[in-house]
């Protein structure tokens, strides 16, 4: 009755009341009080040293288990929480970074603006998608915040020409159904028959060539565009993968607008379904003028993504959340390009699409 009384009031003030039998133990080792001789049953209880040092044990043992516990939980949020704050808080966790593939591109170590890869943040290389799949969600964050978010942008080929077109693969749209882990897809993919030539879509230098047989990008060559190359204000870097071959040109090799570079094919790890022959196209660029090449990615320093239809607009904004804002009268950007004879369109341009039009 009494424990009852003590429940109720306990409940109407918020307290909380010890479980009877954790009471009923206390009072048998330090009861001389009333509230023991109750719940005892006797006016004096007795206990000796060994019992009182049994009890202690117990409950020292149940206090443990009640801490190790509420460690365990409060550790097991703390790892939930950490996809949503290691981006805000500028930490990489241990471990995200794979371990290198490749070896170290040795041809690369005398080329304009080349470093080390330990000059690379590991920011940066999580960006490029140089992560292990558990550490999909922290690279995907840092991929939006470095412009890998859809823009609007469409191409608009200058004079009417019937070039050829993205499909539905657009630039940074959700990917992670395709890969059942967190993804965007960053580039343009434009289907062309098998061999079709892919061109280089401005002047620059042969920086990187990789066979990625063990990835879905398949073969891949990179190329590095300096401002004075394209016009535009900082370094730009083009991607294109899913090549047939590896393309006969080598690392250090300056090529020239509209050069073929390679030609197309659906190179690369699949899922169920055969990938069509098409190219993927991308475009990093960044404001300083050092990059990496360790073997298995091309790293620009401190760089960003850019939606492939931006390279092609000839004034600011460049980067994503400014392009995104832009009304929809400026979403289409006029991008000139070559014509199947090799003649340029318009005669001055300094970029054109990576594929010839009639």
């Amino acid at each position: 009755m009494a424990t009852r009384i003590i429940g109720n009031l306990a409940a109407i003030f918020g307290l909380k009341v010890l479980p009877l039998a954790s009471v009923f133990l206390w009072c048998m080792v330090y009861g001389e009080s009333v509230l023991a001789n109750e719940f005892s049953g006797s006016p004096n209880v007795v206990y000796n040293d060994n019992f009182e040092q049994l009890i202690d044990k117990k409950i020292l043992v149940a206090e443990k288990k009640k801490k190790k516990k509420k460690k365990k939980k409060k550790k097991k949020k703390e790892s939930k929480q950490d996809t949503d704050t290691v981006q805000d808080s500028g930490a990489i966790p241990a471990g995200a970074i794979p371990k290198r593939r490749g070896a170290l591109c040795t041809a690369c170590k005398n080329l304009n603006g080349f470093v080390e890869p330990k000059k690379i943040s590991d920011e940066i290389r999580l960006m490029v998608g140089q992560n292990r799949m558990k550490f999909a969600p922290i690279a995907v964050k840092i991929q939006k915040a470095r412009g890998g978010i859809e823009t609007g942008l469409v191409p608009d080929f200058l004079g009417g020409a019937k070039c050829p077109k993205i499909d539905s693969e657009k630039w940074a749209i959700d990917y992670s159904r395709k890969r059942q882990v967190a993804a965007i897809h960053k580039g343009i993919d434009i289907p062309q028959p098998r061999g079709t030539p892919v061109r280089a879509i401005a002047a620059g230098t042969v920086i990187g060539k990789f066979l990625n047989d063990w990835n879905r990008k398949g073969t891949e060559v990179m190329l590095r565009h300096t401002p004075d190359q394209t016009g535009l204000p900082f370094w730009t870097y083009s991607q294109y993968t899913h090549l047939r071959e590896m393309s006969p040109l080598n690392i250090g090799d300056k090529v020239t607008m509209g050069q073929e570079i390679g030609t197309t094919s659906n190179t690369g790890k699949m899922g169920r379904r055969v990938r069509r022959d098409a190219l993927h196209f991308a475009i990093l660029y960044s404001n300083e003028p050092e990059w990496s090449n360790d073997g298995v990615y091309v790293v620009p320093k401190n760089s960003y993504w850019m939606d492939p239809n931006a390279f092609y607009r000839i004034e600011p904004p460049y980067d994503s959340q400014s392009l995104l804002k832009l009304p929809k009268a400026k979403k289409k950007i006029p991008v000139p390009y070559m014509k199947k004879d090799g003649s340029f369109f318009p005669a001055n341009t300094l970029k054109i699409w990576p594929y010839a039009c009639p």
